[in-house]
């Protein structure tokens, strides 16, 4: 079997600091590999340089998974979790050593509700967890019930313990060099020890002797770097030796050469009632006895083997080391047993065996059903009058138009969206008319409504036809001028009130009515999130179910491209998605970052699916254009870039100047002339460079794309998922983008896609692909692969899927 491990830093090396889940990794690794199983790691690259096996996002992690086909996963934190994609095929497995919300009660006390929020959603993913002891796993029962584990019979959790190996016996005499007590680590905040030290230290000062010394390693913790930290032991306790926190092998060293007892103290709080420490196995596998607080997990093991000593409070820990210091044989007994508590209870293959043992038969975790909530019978109390009347008159409304309308749902479906579909030449436009156009090739009638109160487009067996309302429906709602300035006066950007618009015109729900009717709509569509409001307010009166679409999460788009956008705004913009999100049957995102960020907002999961963007294989067949270099006066030898796009969307006018001010100026001095062909409407008045040339609004992208010679993609900003790179992936077209303008599609760098986020290194990759027709070719037939099953008729079945679960709900 082959597993992938995903981690958060390399593999462990012996001249790096090591880390508890470095070093439980490589541990984990090894019991793997012994019991027959491939294993391969990658890790995330935040904090450390690229490198071929790490990931830096989701998508390149996708990528990785979609690469290798492990057959299990295993993720050594759980904060990784958001990392994975949704739904994965494979068995996930989560090492769950550390109770991480207790250590954050520390850390940060205002995030815990929100992580354990965080922690519930993500062990949705994962379909076993490992824990370094039995009351760690106690501790996740509800948390685990609350994220949809099904327990009856079902055992989610194995205890899978730190384990060790023997590194051999002290090499140092206490009697001739004197006693070392070692201890330190990390400077945890949960973690505190300052009055064990200062009892030390009083007791060395009154001994008046080097005979015993205390010393103390001691750093922050790399991966956590907003982390608050105590004060320096250096400064608590002026006569202790601190040490930096130094090279693995090197700590192992000193260990092996100076020290006799490893120390494990510090007041008792819940954090440390849970936890086990990575630094008392490697004081015992060392020949150390331990020295630790009677309610620690691993307090038991050493009475148990007599591997050290248990105390309470500081004033026990000296009596103890009087004790000790007397009598050397009673340490030196102790140091044997710890090397042989090490040998029988932490041995590494022991530990693993109930992971080995699930990995013969491995298998996804049983889920909880999704039931709907029943009301409960308890007394209600009246709200005040003006809201009774409020409601009353919403219930004689629906009861009356339901009457009237005689609803009787089928299969077909009806899309409430923006009204700038035709010519379908901006993404969001793309989709919808694709969506509509594959629906009705699968035998249902497929009608879209906008703010347009004279007409509807009616899809059939994937032909189009433009259908009229009748002229009485516009006499029930205000007139579309009034209707504009009212909604203007609200606070939303004005550059994306038109996202906003259902939330003041009925004229949606009014439409939304009389199409579904007339179609006997079972599924109310609604293309971006406001457009879902007035598919809710009729969705009891049609009898239907409420899909919604989110083409970006809209408030997290807004936020990083409108400045002027307060952060008043953003609350009540975020507010009004998140609830139109939770209020429908279903939600449709286009990538799997989508989808993390509403799960993380606040959506409930169970309403969440993933369905990316398809390509429409008819237009990408069309011939490409005839001679566009002369169309534009270019010589024959020159190298066209595409780059299409609606020229109003902020993110490509920003990518337009990446072009003029970096990418063109490089380029002149190359053997070859680049040239730009800037595909789609809005154009600004003023090319930024004689070498862009615009296209304006064209009916099919595929003839133009498949004219260039390669596609370049600067984005710089954005959200969603690039709709450009699958167009240009089927017209096999080679592209070189950044990160960012290929966020959420899962490709290798360097098979599908060349992808750079330094300009230096893009530019030399476009002056090598221009050069190297095979290299071309390379990227071509890799792309064209990856799309080959991502063509609407393909996509359409998942949406398919979800209005046969919808629906069912709804009947």
């Amino acid at each position: 079997m082959m597993i992938l491990l995903i981690t958060q830093e390399p593999p462990l090396t012996p001249d790096a600091v090591a880390t508890g889940n470095a070093i439980r990794t490589t541990q984990l690794d090894g019991a793997l590999r012994r019991g027959g199983h491939t294993t391969i790691q990658t890790w995330l690259v935040k904090q450390h340089g690229p490198h071929k096996d790490a990931f830096r996002n989701r998508d390149e992690l996708r990528a990785i998974i979609i690469r290798l086909r492990p057959d299990a996963i295993l993720v050594a934190y759980w904060e990784l979790l958001e990392w994975l994609p949704f739904e994965l095929p494979q068995p996930v497995i989560v090492d769950f050593v550390a109770p991480r919300p207790l250590e954050t009660l520390y850390e940060h006390p205002e995030r815990v509700r929100s992580d354990l929020q965080r922690m519930q959603n993500n062990l949705a993913k994962c379909d076993l967890l490992l824990t370094g002891n039995e009351a760690q796993r106690d501790l996740l029962r509800f948390t685990l019930l609350q994220a949809g584990f099904d327990l009856r019979g079902c055992e989610p959790v194995l205890v899978v313990p730190l384990a060790a190996e023997p590194a051999g016996k002290p090499e140092s005499d206490p009697q001739t060099n004197g006693w070392t007590l070692v201890s330190g680590g990390y400077n945890w905040p949960w973690r505190q020890s300052g009055e064990y030290w200062q009892a030390i230290e009083s007791m060395r000062q009154a001994q008046a002797s080097p005979a015993l010394q205390l010393v103390l390693f001691s750093g922050r913790y790399r991966l956590h770097d907003d982390a608050p930290q105590p004060q320096s032991p250096r400064k608590a306790v002026p006569g202790n030796r601190t040490q930096g926190l130094v090279p693995y092998s090197e700590f192992s060293r000193f260990l092996s050469a100076s020290a006799h007892i490893g120390l494990e103290v510090a007041h008792a709080n819940i954090e440390r009632k849970y936890s086990q420490s990575f630094r008392s196995l490697e004081f015992l596998r060392h020949g150390l006895p331990l020295i630790c607080n009677d309610y620690l997990p691993i307090s038991r093991l050493v009475k148990q083997y007599a591997a050290g000593w248990i105390v309470r409070d500081p004033q026990d820990l000296v009596d103890l080391l009087h004790r000790i210091m007397s009598q050397p044989d009673e340490w030196r007994n102790r140091s044997e047993n710890a090397l042989r508590l090490v040998a029988e209870a932490l041995n590494p293959d022991v530990v693993a065996k109930p992971l080995l043992d699930w990995l013969e038969l491995p298998a996804k975790a049983p889920q909880l059903p999704a039931i709907q909530p029943q009301p409960s019978s308890v007394v209600l109390q009246k709200p005040p009058w003006p809201q009774q009347l409020k409601q009353l008159a919403g219930l004689a409304r629906c009861v009356t138009l339901s009457r009237i309308i005689r609803p009787q749902p089928g299969d077909n479906v009806l899309i409430v969206t923006r009204s700038d579909l035709f010519p379908s030449d901006h993404g969001a436009a793309v989709r919808i008319v694709a969506t509509a156009r594959a629906l009705s090739q699968h035998g249902r009638k497929v009608g879209i409504v906008s703010d347009d109160r004279k007409h509807w487009w009616l899809f059939a067996d994937g032909e189009k036809q433009r259908c009229r309302l009748p002229f009485w429906l516009r006499l029930l709602s205000l007139p579309r001028t009034l209707t504009r300035i009212l909604h203007f006066s609200k606070a939303v950007p004005r550059s994306n009130a038109f996202l906003y618009l259902p939330l003041t015109d009925n004229s949606f729900f009014w439409h939304c009515l009389y199409v579904g009717k007339k179609l006997n709509a079972g599924i109310l569509q609604a293309e971006f999130p406001a457009y879902a409001r007035p598919c809710i307010n009729a969705r009891e009166i049609l009898n239907a179910a409420v899909v919604l679409v989110e083409h970006n999460v809209e408030y997290a788009r807004l936020k990083a491209q409108v400045a002027e956008l307060s952060a008043k705004q953003f609350r009540n913009l975020q507010a009004i998605e998140i609830n139109l999100c939770n209020r429908s049957d279903a939600v449709i995102c286009v990538s799997e970052n989508d989808r993390q960020r509403l799960l993380d907002d606040g959506v409930n999961p169970e309403l969440l699916n993933t369905i990316p963007h398809g390509f429409d294989p008819e237009s990408f067949n069309l011939p490409m254009i005839d001679d566009l270099r002369g169309r534009f006066g270019l010589p024959d030898n020159a190298v066209l870039m595409a780059f299409h796009g609606t020229f109003y969307y902020p993110p490509n006018r920003d990518a337009l100047q990446v072009f003029a001010e970096i990418l063109l100026p490089q380029l002149q001095s190359a053997d070859l002339p680049f040239h730009v062909i800037a595909i789609g409407r809005n154009p600004p008045v003023e090319t930024p460079h004689p070498n862009i040339h615009f296209t304006g609004s064209v009916e099919h992208v595929g003839p133009w794309l498949k004219a260039c010679d390669l596609a370049v993609i600067p984005l710089r900003e954005g959200g969603g998922t690039r709709m450009k790179i699958i167009d240009c992936f089927a017209a096999g077209l080679p592209v070189v983008s950044t990160s960012k303008g290929i966020e959420g599609i899962p490709v290798v760098n360097q098979r599908e896609a060349v992808i750079s986020d330094d300009w230096v290194s893009m530019l030399s990759e476009i002056k090598d692909l221009a050069g190297s027709r095979a290299r071309r070719e390379q990227l071509s037939s890799a792309a064209l692969e990856f799309v080959s099953e991502i063509d609407w008729n393909t996509i359409i079945r998942r949406y398919l899927d979800i209005f046969s679960r919808v629906r069912r709900t709804v009947r």
